[in-house]
């Protein structure tokens, strides 16, 4: 027996004894560590009342109602519409979390809410949870192909059918701005000419790209209903179509396909990289960002969260570098490379080039 599996055994018996529990919890040396783990249980249990509490505050405006000088109960009271008293039950609850923080008279920015109101990308994620919400009522039923709820899987909608893709591509647009800082972070674009953005929604990226090089020719792929929100873009070359079938334009010397792999099961992305390695070049790299599971750090957005979302949504999952290499692999990419990033909670970075 594996001497890691050992000790977790070991371990797992020892948290299972309700006599080591009580011994643990009294000794001084091992206290701490008990009531830690304690509120880790705990935190497991309440932590959808903690998404609420984060979400009421955000559909009512609460962070943007205190703002940076801080507010009143009583005009927070009439700002958001609630009753006094549920006005400070709401306040102490986000209190709580550090999205707020009060004294005897006003409420103020926590340190969580003064990130998020600098980030205002986050809150438009958060609102759009209710529908992920619906889908969560019953998560059981949800894993095995039973729920009554399709939330996730009519808002994000791939088809080109007449259905409104102006939501989900604004919360696209707005969340690019972090990714896009974190790509262009780690990444030197000087070096190409013409990049060609695949899934590129409105054009959120190719406009953060083409501020910082100003000499790259911009060109977007995506569905016609898609690249049609982009038109007011005049430095962005449009390109409808779709990636699954091709073909895309020829002639670019770097494709991107940000956070478009994690969205697709294994048959779909490896089309989707068969399609660019037919509109590549040799000199052509291929760059995909997304946030990638395998690692501790990321376990909670990768497994616990984003997993689960796709599931919601019907298609994708998170991936490894070596699952992404394995399926570039096979679409003809080699000379794989991953490139660091400040926040890989918010993106990875890898290239590729041909084989």
């Amino acid at each position: 027996m594996a001497l890691p599996n050992f000790f977790l055994r070991f371990r797992n018996r020892l948290l299972a004894d309700p006599k080591f529990l009580a011994f643990a919890q009294r000794f001084p040396l091992t206290r701490p560590v008990a009531r830690a783990k304690s509120r880790q249980l705990f935190n497991l249990l309440a932590g959808f009342s903690y998404s609420q509490v984060l979400y009421a505050c955000v559909t009512l405006r609460v962070l943007e109602h205190v703002g940076q000088s801080g507010i009143s109960i009583d005009q927070l009271s009439s700002k958001i519409g609630l009753s006094k008293s549920k006005t400070e039950l709401l306040v102490r609850a986000a209190v709580a979390l550090d999205i707020l923080a009060m004294d005897k008279t006003h409420v103020f920015l926590g340190a969580q809410g003064a990130a998020l109101l600098g980030q205002p990308w986050i809150m438009r994620f958060v609102e759009h949870h209710k529908f992920f919400y619906r889908d969560l009522e019953d998560p059981v039923a949800m894993l095995q192909g039973k729920s009554a709820s399709d939330g996730l899987r009519s808002y994000w909608t791939y088809d080109d059918s007449e259905s409104d893709k102006k939501a989900y591509s604004e919360l696209m647009a707005a969340s690019q701005q972090a990714v896009a800082a974190q790509i262009l972070g780690s990444y030197n674009f000087g070096k190409h000419q013409n990049i060609l953005d695949v899934g590129g929604g409105s054009g959120a990226f190719l406009e953060a790209v083409g501020q910082r090089y100003p000499h790259l020719k911009l060109n977007l792929f995506d569905l016609p209903g898609v690249v049609n929100l982009a038109k007011d873009k005049p430095n962005v070359a449009l390109h409808p179509g779709d990636f699954r079938f091709g073909p895309l334009p020829l002639g670019m010397d770097l494709i991107s396909l940000i956070r478009v792999v994690h969205d697709h099961d294994d048959d779909v992305v490896l089309k989707i990289l068969r399609n660019v390695r037919a509109a590549s070049s040799p000199t052509t790299t291929l760059l995909i960002a997304e946030p990638f599971a395998g690692t501790h750090a990321n376990a909670k957005v990768t497994d616990a969260y984003f997993n689960l979302y796709f599931a919601a949504m019907g298609q994708g999952r998170t991936r490894t570098p070596a699952e992404i290499t394995a399926l570039a692999a096979q679409a003809g990419f080699g000379r794989a490379k991953i490139w660091q990033t400040n926040m890989p909670l918010i993106t990875g970075l890898m290239t590729f080039h041909q084989t």
